[in-house]
């Protein structure tokens, strides 16, 4: 259509050069799309998709799914093999990776018959014929299912199975046991450790939810027809948390308890076997019986645990591992994954105070002292567990965590009635900030002036107070707001906690006198570490590195004072009697001091020439996250 005719439609010229811009624009498009289509086209007929193909009244409403007919008849396009699991159970119980057992997930044949699968399991587990069990020639060998069934079939395939099961992966187990003409066999099990006498462990009983405490005891004239390679060769108990849920291989190598419940008169070597960790609370074991049974079968030895912990995740997995009561009547070590220190009593302390000085930073309320802070996540169990932490570190190392308000220590002992007013006036005055503090203190000394009574009007309005404050009615008003924020707060946690706690601490304090000179004792001043300092300088050079000791020591501020303790003796509080410091001629990019908090010993270079420098280096020491790090086996 010409411009002429087109007028006679759009009258307006503008309008007429819009309207065949359009048209241009539009009929490009429509060729591209139309291009498109055709390549889609012929693209769904080499493909063999029919899109007219009339569909089921019941799928009309679903999108049709690609037929694989491209593949239909064509024998290298089909999969050959599958995976498939196989595990190991020897005489009842699974075979764990470190004796040779394990998960083991390969790729097999679909035609893969129940004889293939035995002799891919002969080759897995008893590679050359042997394991360290015995020949592969003296036990009698099955293959289980899933389900640990036995699997009659013996012409059903890999394939086969998948086809009927529709599972994921297919699980299959060696079941092996010996026969019974063979027990004298010499290569039955390659034993090159001493016979397990006594075994106590904690388990979960098959029969129900109930968890029960056994002590199991396997005397010496029995101890060869036990299954010792079960039992794991160690006189510690590892217990490492899972973060998370267990992987499936994880769960495969659990130990499967069957324990021997059988006394015997003979002396007895109490040890212990390596548990492999769990993600799942285990309850109070009832520990009378546990000791019942130790204490009749005369001479023992002390079961030493050992708790592996993650440094990151230390407070997590310490509420966790102990909300097991069976940990306070055993003594404790502890260790940290990646790191290389030796607890001596050292990696205790500092594992207590590492615990303590996250859960004050993190999760209590106050400045100078603090108060926990009721959380969503933590319910009875897990107040009860930080009731036996806390237990646990003052019982082992004297490691009290004083950052927590005594007035919660007193009512956490002795009970709310217990609590003093002034005990409560003087824990408020330090869980405000200092300038609140100081506020306080004019207040109630004199009269203030106008900008001084907006701010105690504005300190009321924070802590919740509506009445109007005086100097007569002030420190009334701050006794009920001490009683809510550090008494009536925490009273969950303080009761949880008590119920695990108090009938010890009540024995080791008489009084709150006596919790409150605790306070005082525990904690770190200037001249409280000087007098711990025990040194023999024989030269001009190490006494003089000695006094820049002293120096830098009287310079340090309460958190400073508190970090040098943490770093000299693992404990944040006063735990030791002394700190030995012996010198050393390191010089140059290596000279720097190091602690053994288990000494406690310090090793301060005698080849500082001037105070600054030894101040230098400390302090980068002590500002540096990896200084609490344990670096030396």
């Amino acid at each position: 259509m010409d411009d002429k005719t087109l007028s006679g439609y759009i009258p307006t010229y503008g309008d007429r050069i819009a309207a065949r811009r359009f048209c241009l624009e539009n009929s490009g498009a429509s060729t591209k799309e139309s291009r498109k289509n055709s390549l889609l086209e012929k693209l769904k007929e080499k493909m063999g998709i029919n899109e007219n193909e009339k569909k089921p009244d019941h799928e009309e409403a679903f999108v049709s799914k690609r037929k694989r007919t491209y593949a239909k008849n064509n024998r290298w396009a089909e999969k050959k093999t599958r995976k498939i699991e196989l595990g190991w159970i020897h005489e009842g119980k699974q075979v764990r990776k470190r004796r040779g057992g394990g998960t083991r997930t390969f790729d097999v044949p679909k035609d893969s018959k129940k004889a293939d699968i035995l002799q891919y399991a002969k080759d897995l587990f008893f590679p050359s014929g042997k394991s360290k069990f015995g020949r592969w020639e003296v036990f009698s060998h099955d293959i289980l299912d899933y389900q640990e069934e036995a699997v009659f079939d013996e012409d059903v395939t890999v394939g086969e199975l998948y086809s009927a099961l529709k599972m994921g992966i297919l699980r299959f187990y060696l079941c092996t046991r010996r026969f019974s003409n063979d027990e004298d066999d010499e290569e039955v099990y390659d034993r090159g450790k001493t016979h397990v006498n006594n075994v106590t462990q904690r388990t979960d009983s098959h029969q129900g939810d109930e968890e029960a405490f056994h002590t199991v005891v396997i005397s010496s004239s029995e101890s060869r027809n036990a299954d010792e390679d079960v039992l794991l060769d160690t006189s510690e108990v590892m217990i490492g948390p899972y973060l998370g849920e267990p992987l499936p291989c994880q769960l495969d190598d659990t130990v499967i308890d069957e324990p021997f419940l059988q006394f015997e008169e003979d002396d007895l070597v109490i040890t212990s076997i390596t548990l492999p960790p769990t993600n799942t609370a285990v309850s109070s074991p009832d520990t009378s019986i546990s000791n019942e049974a130790i204490s009749s079968a005369g001479s023992y030895d002390v079961v030493c645990i050992t708790i592996k912990l993650h440094r990151v995740t230390i407070m997590e997995e310490m509420i966790s591992q102990f909300k097991d009561p069976a940990l306070l009547i055993h003594p404790l070590k502890y260790t940290y994954i990646d790191e290389k220190g030796a607890d001596a009593d050292g990696v205790s302390r500092d594992v207590y105070a590492a615990f303590w000085s996250e859960f004050v930073d993190n999760t209590a309320e106050g400045e100078e002292f603090r108060v926990p802070s009721l959380s969503p996540k933590w319910q009875e169990e897990e107040w009860k567990s930080m009731g036996r932490i806390l237990l646990k570190g003052f019982q082992d190392h004297g490691y009290f965590p004083c950052r927590l308000a005594p007035v919660f220590t007193v009512a956490l002992i002795f009970g709310e009635n217990q609590v003093s007013d002034d005990l409560l006036f003087e824990s408020l005055l330090f869980y405000l900030s200092q300038s609140d503090r100081d506020l306080i203190t004019r207040a109630l000394k004199e009269d203030l002036s106008d900008e001084d009574r907006d701010e105690v009007l504005d300190l009321m309005d924070r802590l919740d107070v509506s009445v109007l404050p005086t100097k007569e009615n002030l420190k009334g008003l701050l006794l009920k707001v001490a009683h809510k924020q550090l008494i009536q707060k925490p009273a969950y946690a303080a009761e949880k906690m008590s119920l695990v706690a108090s009938h010890f601490l009540k024995e080791a304090f008489q009084s709150p006198q006596d919790v409150l000179q605790m306070y005082e004792d525990k904690k770190p001043t200037t001249r409280k570490l000087l007098k711990l300092l025990t040194a023999s300088p024989t030269t001009q050079a190490e006494k003089q590195s000695f006094r820049f000791l002293h120096q830098y020591i009287r310079g340090l501020d309460d958190t400073g004072l508190r970090r040098m303790f943490r770093f000299l003796t693992g404990s944040d509080v006063i735990c030791v009697d002394k700190v030995e410091v012996l010198f050393t001629p390191v010089d140059g990019l290596a000279r720097r001091p190091v602690a053994h908090t288990c000494g406690p010993l310090l090793e301060l270079p005698w080849t500082y020439t001037s105070y600054p420098e030894l101040r230098n280096e400390l302090d980068n020491v002590l500002a540096a996250k990896s200084s609490y790090e344990f670096s030396i086996a």
